[in-house]
């Protein structure tokens, strides 16, 4: 998977996230006329949104849009990424979860690692260095918390990706990598998603789960912008 000289979106949720409402199809689309050339997408416990994303770049864009298909699975110690992945994985415990990606040749990354993760374990040499990348940007994270994760990427030496968490329409533009010659010196562009983003994927969340009071809840937040 060669992933040199090209501009890549990652870290994309669909509809077949339990917080977005976006099509697979308008993701393509959208990013294709921004000038992106790769779209990883990773959907929470799911392929379904990336499969879908992928036949629908092939048909229409042919090697002009690439899409890798990802997915975000929720283990007992957080978030594990992996791609490109073929087999759907469950989430579960990690070791069983990063053991199911390796088998299918997945690169490992640890998104957003001081959100929702094991802490210690995240600083166990034996466990950071199952990953290839480390999410050292998350436009949803504030910058206290990236400062963190590039300050670990670093420290373990680890491959450095920035990542828009993308579940509504104006997330999908807020970050940007491009590795020109080598993957280790990527370069960037990063913006902050704005806070009602974040409370849209909220409200997406409980409309899904058909929690009203959950609803006019963060509808109220979002309303006032906290």
């Amino acid at each position: 998977m060669d992933l040199l000289n090209k501009k890549i979106n990652f870290h994309i949720h669909t509809k077949y996230s339990f917080d977005s409402f976006l099509e697979p199809s308008f993701i393509v689309d959208y990013l294709y006329q921004n000038g992106f050339e790769v779209a990883i997408i990773t959907d929470h416990n799911t392929i379904r949104g990336a499969l879908e994303a992928k036949a629908y770049a092939e048909k229409k864009y042919q090697d002009k849009f690439i899409v890798i298909v990802g997915e975000e699975v929720k283990s007992d110690i957080g978030d594990i990424i992996g791609f490109p992945i073929t087999n759907e994985i469950n989430p579960g415990d990690y070791k069983t979860v990063i053991k199911q990606m390796k088998e299918q040749n997945a690169i490992l990354c640890l998104p957003h690692p001081y959100k929702s993760h094991d802490l210690f374990l995240i600083h166990q040499e034996e466990f950071i260095n199952e990953f290839d990348f480390i999410e050292v940007f998350n436009a949803r994270i504030n910058d206290k918390l990236n400062e963190h994760a590039e300050k670990l990427a670093e420290k373990y030496n680890k491959l450095k990706i920035v990542g828009n968490d993308a579940h509504v329409k104006s997330d999908l533009l807020n970050c940007s990598n491009y590795y020109r010659n080598n993957l280790n010196y990527p370069e960037f562009r990063i913006k902050r998603t704005h806070i009602r983003n974040v409370r849209k994927s909220q409200i997406i969340n409980f409309i899904k789960k058909k929690d009203p009071g959950a609803v006019i809840k963060y509808l109220f937040l979002f309303v006032i912008g906290k």
